[in-house]
């Protein structure tokens, strides 16, 4: 008798769980690319490379990692975008002058705008 109540409860408490941490994941997901705009670096990319990552089940990222030389040294910067429908690539390459706007997090920039220059 107390399965057949406590089973169902228990059921019904991780869905609701669930539905939960998804609709969070989602909301992070979507404000991915929505970075703090406190630093800019300017430079020219040495190296440009995008790749499609997992964020969180069904929902999936863009992440472009830029490697450029601003004056005489190399800073590695990323890029996060929400993979969606209607997603386009930068028209960047090895070679480009940009700007970028973003923040620091220990040695990688986390950009925000990507402005070419």
């Amino acid at each position: 008798m107390v399965t057949a109540i406590v089973i169902p409860i228990l059921i019904l408490y991780f869905y609701w769980v669930t539905k939960k941490e998804k609709a969070k994941q989602r909301q992070n997901w979507e404000m991915l690319d929505q970075v703090r705009l406190e630093a800019r670096i300017y430079g020219t990319i040495t190296y440009l490379h995008t790749e499609k990552k997992r964020y969180y089940h069904e929902l999936y990222m863009m992440v472009t990692t830029i490697r450029m030389q601003s004056g005489d040294r190399t800073i590695t910067a990323v890029y996060r975008q929400p993979f969606k429908q209607g997603w386009k690539e930068f028209n960047l390459h090895p070679g480009s002058i940009v700007t970028l706007e973003g923040q620091w997090e220990k040695d990688t920039f986390i950009a925000g705008i990507i402005k070419k220059s």
